[in-house]
């Protein structure tokens, strides 16, 4: 009866366990992931915020354009009377200069202030160039997001190829033991040497030691992965999009047609024609240094002294004014000069670099366009190559059980099975890849 409990308790936890492990294991396709490394990744987060930060300094810069309105007051209490000082002639003495004591002891004061920009050049023109740094925080955003989803597709093939590579593997394992097993039973026959037997130990040895080399590998690049999804490094994702599909060709061929246009909607280009525009506002600005400045001024005043603090009997005399404060730059060392100086020379850098961009637009697209024609060529090789290798491997193999070949010549046809498998899918690999960066370097990835 003890042992039938032992049984049921046993089943059960055991299939609580696998329900609990299959509910924590998150399936994620390769849209899912542009989704989730858009939404969560922690670099595109801080970009964000940045973003944010440069619509305050905006904002800073247009509340510069309104009125100042300011409020102030003091109470302050006299030990001594203040003192003021008049020729001797108005304070009734022979002296040159006599101080009089004036005012009471205790004083009261409060000011309302206002100032209103009225011709203000120059703060306006540093408004537009805080509205265009919005801008450029804001294609950034667009640039890193395109680099953040190539990485992530990138990385995601890689994973997709290197459990692709883990399957090859396995086979070619399963396929050395079964030679491993053959060999041994015919050197119990006496038809085969010892040193085939031990040729397909270490051939079969030397899997298992790959085996768990890509099994590490794609520990280390599926945490890394995740990192970059802005998802929990120990929770378990299964990656559902596969690696091998036939419609590279006719995706890249759609976007060979939209060359022409690459350089329209690549964020680096706009964020380069954004930035010259930056620095010839930057220019505007201080060229707006020799403008003059007229603001709107005003203040209303009230003010009481006296000895005791009887305030209810307190007077409060009013002052107030209104007028204009003009400023307007004479002389300032030449400096301003030489800021205009360097505001042209980095328009010149910067209308340089735009060119020396644009150039290196059309190099990195040729340079994909090729590398994708000899990686489709590649592949086709490797179509082609995989099935002579599988047929060549079947004919050795049955050679062998026949004594008509050595098991050097099985584990050769073997390896020759294995590598031209592998070579295949790193052909695909390239291809997918390849087909994503052309997306990305004519500015498509979204």
């Amino acid at each position: 009866m003890k042992t039938l409990i032992y049984k049921i308790v046993f089943f059960l936890l055991t299939f609580f366990s696998t329900q609990f492990l299959a509910a924590q294991t998150t399936n994620v396709s390769l849209k899912d992931a542009r989704e989730l490394v858009t939404k969560n990744n922690k670099t595109l987060a801080i970009q964000k915020l940045e973003e944010q930060r440069s619509r305050e300094v905006t904002n800073e810069f247009k509340g510069k354009l309104l009125p100042t309105v300011a409020v102030n007051g003091s109470v302050s209490h006299y030990f001594d009377r203040q003192v003021i000082f008049l020729p001797g002639t108005f304070a009734g003495t022979q002296n040159p200069v006599q101080d009089i004591s004036v005012g009471g002891l205790n004083t009261l004061n409060s000011t309302v202030t206002l100032q209103q920009p009225l011709i203000a050049k120059n703060m306006s023109r540093q408004k537009d160039v805080a509205q265009l740094e919005e801008k450029i925080q804001n294609e950034t955003s667009k640039e890193l997001k395109s680099q953040l989803v190539f990485q992530m597709t990138k990385a995601y093939y890689g994973i997709q190829l290197m459990k692709s590579q883990l399957q090859l593997q396995e086979k070619s394992l399963a396929r050395n033991q079964k030679a491993l097993a053959d060999a041994k039973s015919l050197f119990t026959e006496g038809r085969a040497l010892k040193v085939d037997t031990l040729r397909s130990y270490i051939a079969t040895e030397n899997l298992k030691s790959s085996i768990s080399y890509l099994n590490n590998n794609i520990g280390v690049a599926t945490n890394r992965f995740k990192k970059l999804l802005g998802l929990d490094t120990t929770g378990t994702i299964a990656l559902t999009d596969p690696l091998l599909s036939e419609n590279e060709n006719e995706t890249f061929m759609l976007l060979e047609q939209n060359i022409k246009s690459a350089t329209a909607y690549r964020n680096d280009v706009q964020l380069q024609l954004l930035n010259i525009e930056k620095e010839e506002r930057k220019l505007s600005v201080v060229k707006g240094s020799y403008l003059p400045q007229v603001s709107l001024i005003g203040q209303y005043q009230i003010q009481a002294q006296a000895d005791d603090i009887k305030v209810a009997q307190y007077t409060f005399p009013k002052t107030s004014f209104v007028g204009l404060q003009v400023s307007y730059p004479v002389f300032s060392g030449g400096s301003i000069t030489a800021q205009a100086r360097q505001s042209k020379i980095k328009i010149q850098q910067e209308k340089l670099n735009l060119e020396d961009l644009k150039e290196e637009v059309n190099l990195e697209l040729n340079a994909i366009i090729s590398n994708w024609r000899n990686a489709k060529a590649q592949l086709d090789i490797q179509k082609k190559t995989v099935e002579a290798a599988e047929i060549n491997y079947t004919i050795t193999s049955n050679r062998y059980l026949n004594n008509l070949s050595s098991m050097l010549e099985v584990n050769d046809a073997e390896l020759a099975l294995n590598t031209v498998q592998l070579n295949y899918l790193t052909a695909v690999y390239e291809l997918k890849v390849l087909t994503v960066e052309f997306e990305k370097a004519l500015g498509s990835l979204k």
